[in-house]
C-alpha cells in the first residue's frame, strides 16, 4: 500500500529526515517510534503533505501508494489519495460543533436542485448529527454532537478528530500521531477495536506512540526511528518493549520512583462540596483535603470529572462550594489569587493553555513570574518603571535547558519548534520559575516519549524532595501514579468514590474506576 524510499527532509542546517525507509502492507497496523526529535512526526509531516514541508522547500526521496509514484504537495493532494491524519496537536476548528468537525467536507445535505448544485444546497443538520454520533458511538464514546470543540476536554477532542478520519469512505492510509496520549485504558482498548476493524477492511495505519506497549498489543510491525534514520524494523511477535527501548535510546533508562512515604506537614489545600461546571467532565461536592508535603494523585474513567478539578481551583470553569488554602478561604476563584497563595497549574493541552508558541524558549520560562511575581526585573526604586533584566532572565532560562536537558539550538529558539516532550519541560520550567508551594499538574507526560517521560517524573520527585513542594497529579497513567504518589484519588461520576494508597491492588483500583466500591468511613 505504501512505500517510501530514501525520504530525506532538512530544517535548515538541520538533517530531520535521513535517507528513511519505510513499507506498509495493505491492512497492516505500522508502528512509528522513537525519541522526541527523532523525526517521526516530521515523516508524518512529509506523507500528509503538510505545508510546513513544503514551506521549507520540500522533501527529497521517494513515496509510492500502491506501487505508483506520488509527490505530495499539500494537504489536499494527500487527502486526494486516501491519506488521512490524526494530529498530535488536533486539527480541529474550536468554534464549530463536534458535528460539524466530523462532518466537514462530507456533509449530508438535502437534495441540491440542477441550478444551484450541491454547494448551494441545504444541509441537513439532522443526517449529520446522525452520522457524528454513530461514528463516535463506533469508538466507544457517547458525546453531545452539539457542544462546541473549544468546550471540550482534551480526550473528547482526541475522539472528535479520530472520528472525522475514520468516517471517510476513500480513507486508504490512516497516520494516527499520538492518538492515545490522552485516553486511559478503557478508552484506548474501544480506540484499538475500531483501528484493527479499520485494517481488516483493507486500510493501513502508521500508528505513532510513545507507549511501548500500545505498540506491541496493536502492531504487526514497527520502524523505529534514531535521529533522523532508520535505527531497526520489528516484525511479528520477535519484539517486546524492552527491545525497542533499547533500539530507540541507546541505553537503559532509570525509572523515576517514590522512595517511602512522603513527610505530610499542616493542611495545604482543603475542598468543600466544591462543584467545577466543565462541559463533558462534571464535579459534583467533593471534599477533600491535601496535606503540605503531600504527593496526591487524580485518577478516573475520562468524562467523569478528573481534568476539572485543577481548572477549577484557577477559577477557569464556573464553581460553587469553598476553597481554602493554608487553611484561608480564596473567593472569589481565580489564577491571579491562587498565584499569589502560591499554588500552580500546568495544564494538560500545553499549546493552548500552558505555552506562548510564537515566544522563545526564555520568554515562556520567565513570563508568569515577571507578571505575577515581579521576578527578573530590574532594581529601580519604582515597580511600574522597572524593565526586565534580561541577563539574569538569560541565565535561569539556560539553567533550566541544561537541568531538564531541552532540546534546542537555545534559550532564544521559539517554542513552537520543540518537540512535544520538550515543550512539557518549558512548562514545567515556567512552574518552578513561579517557585510555587502547591504544585498541580494535569497529564505532565502526555505524548512524551520514554525517556523524557522518565526525566520529568525524576524533576517532579527532585522538587518535592528538594523544595518540599506539594504535588497534585492528575494523570490517565495510573502506573505513573502508583509510582509517584502517596495516595491516589479516583473520581467518578463527577465524585470522589475511593482514595487509595500508591500500594493498593490494580484490583482495586479497578473497582475504584468501575465505581463499584465507595469511600469508607
Amino acid at each position: 500500500m505504501l512505500t517510501v524510499r530514501g525520504l530525506k527532509k532538512r530544517f535548515g542546517n538541520t538533517d530531520a529526515l535521513r535517507s528513511v525507509d519505510l513499507h506498509v502492507e495493505e491492512g497492516e497496523i505500522h508502528g512509528l517510534v522513537g525519541l522526541n526529535g527523532s523525526g517521526k512526526t516530521t515523516l508524518l509531516n512529509v506523507l500528509f503533505g503538510s505545508a510546513v514541508i513544503s514551506a521549507t522547500g520540500g522533501y527529497g526521496g521517494e513515496v509510492l501508494l500502491n506501487e505508483r509514484p506520488v509527490y505530495l504537495s499539500s494537504p489536499a493532494r494527500a487527502i486526494g489519495c486516501g491519506i488521512g491524519m490524526v494530529h498530535q496537536e488536533f486539527a480541529l476548528i474550536p468554534s464549530m460543533t463536534v458535528t460539524e468537525n466530523v462532518t466537514i467536507r462530507r456533509e449530508r445535505v438535502f437534495a441540491p436542485t440542477a441550478i444551484l448544485g450541491r454547494d448551494l444546497a441545504l444541509m441537513n443538520a439532522p443526517a449529520n448529527r446522525r452520522r457524528a454520533s454513530s461514528v463516535l458511538e463506533r469508538l466507544g464514546v457517547r458525546l453531545d454532537p452539539s457542544l462546541r470543540v473549544m468546550d471540550l476536554t482534551v480526550n473528547m477532542r482526541q475522539f472528535v478528530e479520530i472520528a472525522r478520519e475514520i468516517d471517510r469512505d476513500d480513507l486508504r492510509v490512516l497516520l494516527l500521531d499520538e492518538p492515545t496520549s490522552a485516553l486511559n485504558y478503557g478508552e484506548v482498548q474501544a480506540l484499538f477495536a475500531s483501528l484493527r476493524s479499520l485494517a481488516s477492511r483493507g486500510v493501513s495505519l502508521i500508528f505513532v506512540s510513545h507507549r511501548l506497549e500500545e505498540i506491541t498489543t496493536l502492531c504487526h510491525a514497527v520502524t523505529v526511528l534514531r535521529d533522523g534514520e532508520v535505527a531497526g524494523c520489528f516484525t511479528g511477535p520477535a519484539y517486546d518493549v524492552d527491545a525497542l527501548a533499547e533500539c530507540m535510546i541507546g541505553h537503559h533508562v532509570t525509572r523515576a520512583q517514590r522512595q517511602g512515604a512522603s513527610r505530610k506537614g499542616s493542611e495545604a489545600l482543603r475542598l468543600e462540596g466544591f462543584s467545577v461546571d466543565m462541559p463533558g467532565e462534571r464535579i459534583n461536592g467533593i471534599d477533600l483535603t491535601v496535606s503540605r508535603g503531600e504527593i496526591l494523585g487524580l485518577a478516573g474513567p475520562s468524562g467523569h470529572g478528573r481534568p476539572a478539578f485543577g481548572y477549577g481551583i484557577m477559577g477557569m470553569y464556573p464553581t460553587s462550594g469553598r476553597v481554602f488554602v493554608d487553611r484561608d478561604h480564596i473567593a472569589p476563584l481565580n489564577a491571579l489569587a491562587m498565584i499569589s497563595r502560591g499554588l500552580f497549574f500546568i495544564p494538560e493541552d500545553r499549546r493552548a493553555a500552558g505555552l506562548l508558541t510564537d515566544h522563545s524558549i526564555m520568554e515562556n520560562i520567565v513570563f508568569a513570574a515577571m507578571q505575577c511575581k515581579g521576578a527578573f526585573l530590574n532594581t529601580f526604586p519604582f515597580r511600574p518603571l522597572a524593565l526586565e533584566d534580561r541577563r539574569h532572565a538569560h541565565r535561569f532560562a539556560e539553567e533550566c535547558v541544561e537541568r531538564f536537558g531541552i532540546r534546542c539550538t537555545g534559550v532564544h529558539q521559539k517554542v513552537s519548534e520543540l518537540s512535544g516532550g520538550n515543550q512539557q519541560k518549558v512548562c514545567i520550567a515556567r512552574a518552578l520559575a513561579m517557585n510555587p508551594g502547591i504544585l498541580m499538574v494535569s497529564e505532565p507526560t502526555r505524548g512524551v516519549d520514554i525517556a523524557a517521560k522518565e526525566t520529568i517524573l525524576h524533576i517532579f520527585l527532585d522538587l518535592h524532595r528538594g523544595a518540599g513542594t506539594t504535588l497534585v497529579i492528575s494523570s490517565s497513567e495510573l502506573d505513573e501514579l502508583m509510582r509517584m504518589c502517596d495516595r491516589i484519588a479516583v473520581i467518578h461520576e463527577g465524585r470522589i468514590f475511593d482514595v487509595l494508597d500508591a500500594e493498593a491492588t490494580e484490583t482495586e483500583f479497578a473497582l475504584a474506576f468501575s465505581g463499584e466500591r465507595r469511600v469508607h468511613g
